[in-house]
């Protein structure tokens, strides 16, 4: 039989195919391929997701430029049967046209690409694989990837049965809006057999990236790969435990919210004066992993909009206006034009008008209150107003106040115009006495002109989506993971699976000694010194480059500004 082969396809970085390069002499024409030793280390995840290849060879005849796609294709028998797709990446360093041997590094799309370009569209609610779907075909449909990608199938991204809320791309990176709100928003259970026969469980949430086909995949990977030591070829070998990074636990925080000024008002006696400028932001701590090992905290900065936040249906919303009349301090119902309920509806299109009182005296002002059911208190409110500016935000329990925040400045972050946090220095304090009675917000209103209504579009009170926030801290769990394996396996016929069974015998006999399934972590196609294709599989432990990719380096790198300026602010 035959040796196999194996190819390089060549496009240009906006897709276009620049050339298609054989092994050196050419079996079947073309041009040659001037490799040294051959593709190495072609890292390929479970679900067929391309991670990051390394080769060398000549640079005049591989005339691989910086950022064109590269394709390895591969047949098993030399010169006969169809090529298939084994590997795709983007090239980030190529080799010298001065050099002899040039070095080449491919990253996948996952890696790259999708962490360069963006998501520019709303993304309707639907199953969460839908919804991935419609991220991938508006992607490309906005010319941001050329024609590199392949449109995304029913089969490379499948629904999922999870409904996933609608979110707008909001111009996050495509593989962060993926990593950080939408992969986390289903996840299963898979078991394994341990070694001496029982069985473990772990859950996990859906895999993606860009397959060797160029086209996108999302979804959990499927299939069982045999791997039996008796075959000529195959070994099994245990790896080092890597426990250097621990995260069990994961404070988000949002770093851009209210300054304040706050009172606490107890009894109408007390005072509890907090520090008169309030800037650090709202954290929400979530619990990412088990203890078993130890406790150990990552902080996450994120951006302030409505993606990971839900509205609470308050039990009552009112309207009052207050102004002096004939020296008399006047409070009463306000003249709405509109369903006050509507405003926590979510709904952009529904609006309230304010209309001024016939009479109108000094110091007219709106006071908005929403009572809130039985709960922890609220984390801020979404709040659309225009023609008045926001005074003030006070907190009662049991119709006495009990806080009362000035807004030093109002300066939501670029994207929520609407929506404002409170600092976690203030709802710490609500806490002590909030559920001690009906819990109620009030918002005052001051109207730009006196004798013109406000309009408001928006008036509700928001709590952190626990499952969203979840699905945001999920990608930072880290734990040290037990038993790993390593197996290698002769030549590249070794697809994407799932699961490993592995068949351990005796090194003498051959005789059987135990099975044991594990989660495939990585599959790394190879080549050794002698131009020999060989496959190796690892098992319950992903490799370094892994371990450094945006799930991992996000608060080593993104986040240090962010969290230096809520730490120095405090």
């Amino acid at each position: 039989m035959s040796n196999p082969e194996y190819r390089l396809r060549v496009l240009s970085p906006d897709g276009t195919e620049k050339h298609v390069l054989t092994l050196n002499p050419p079996p079947s024409g073309g041009t040659p391929l001037y490799l040294d030793g051959g593709p190495r280390a072609m890292e390929v995840g479970p679900l067929g997701d391309c991670r990051e290849a390394v080769f060398e060879g000549d640079p005049t005849t591989l005339g691989i430029g910086p950022r064109d796609t590269v394709q390895v294709q591969y047949r098993p028998v030399s010169g006969s049967g169809s090529w298939l797709n084994r590997y795709a990446g983007t090239a980030v360093i190529n080799g010298s046209l001065r050099s002899e041997i040039g070095r080449y590094k491919l990253q996948g799309f996952k890696t790259k690409r999708l962490n360069e370009v963006e998501v520019r569209t709303l993304l309707v609610e639907a199953d969460l694989g839908a919804q991935v779907r419609q991220l991938f075909t508006d992607l490309i449909v906005s010319g941001q990837v050329g024609a590199s990608l392949q449109p995304p199938t029913l089969e490379s991204i499948p629904d999922l049965n999870k409904t996933s809320a609608a979110i707008h791309g909001n111009y996050w990176q495509v593989a962060r809006l993926i990593e950080q709100r939408l992969k986390g928003r289903s996840e299963r259970t898979r078991a394994f057999l341990n070694e001496d026969g029982s069985t473990s469980n772990d859950t996990i949430n859906p895999d993606w990236g860009v397959n060797a086909d160029l086209r996108p995949v999302f979804g959990y990977p499927t299939g069982v790969l045999t791997i039996d030591e008796g075959v000529p070829g195959v070994e099994v070998d245990g790896m080092d435990l890597d426990s250097t990074t621990l995260v069990t636990d994961v404070r988000l925080i949002w770093t851009k919210t209210l300054s304040a000024r706050l009172t606490f008002v107890v009894n109408a006696t007390e005072y509890i004066n907090l520090s008169s400028t309030l800037t650090v932001g709202l954290m929400y701590p979530v619990a990412v992993a088990p203890r078993t090992f130890g406790q150990a905290w990552r902080s996450l900065p994120l951006p302030v909009n409505l993606n990971v936040f839900r509205r609470i249906n308050p039990t009552l919303v009112q309207a009052e206006v207050r102004h002096f009349l004939n020296s008399d301090d006047f409070v009463g119902p306000a003249n709405v034009q509109g369903d006050l309920v509507a405003l926590t509806d979510g709904d952009g299109d529904s609006q309230i008008l304010l209309l001024p009182p016939s009479t109108i005296g000094s110091f007219l002002d709106y006071v908005l209150t929403l009572t809130l059911p039985a709960g922890p208190p609220p984390v801020g409110v979404e709040l659309t107003v225009s023609g008045a500016r926001i005074d003030a935000v006070r907190c009662y329990v049991n119709n006495e106040r009990i806080s009362f925040g000035r807004f030093g400045f109002l300066d939501p972050a670029p994207g929520a115009p609407n929506l404002y946090l409170f600092p976690s220095q203030v709802l710490d304090q609500i806490a002590a006495y909030w559920g001690q009675g009906p819990g109620m917000i009030h918002v005052v209103l001051k109207p730009d002109q006196d004798s013109q209504p406000v309009r408001v579009n928006a008036f509700a009170p928001l709590e952190v989506n626990p499952e969203l926030a979840l699905a945001t801290a999920s990608p930072l769990a880290r734990v040290p993971t037990l038993d790993p394996v390593e197996c290698r396996v002769p030549g590249w016929e070794v697809n994407p699976a799932e699961q490993a069974l592995i068949i351990l015998r005796h090194p003498v006999t051959g005789v059987e000694l135990s099975r044991v399934q594990k989660p495939i972590e990585l599959l790394v196609y190879d080549t050794d010194d002698d131009g020999e294709l060989f496959t190796r599989v690892r098992c319950g432990q992903r490799d370094d480059a892994e371990k450094l990719s945006f799930a991992a380096s996000i608060t080593e790198r993104d986040s240090a500004a962010s969290l230096d300026a809520v730490r120095s602010s405090g």
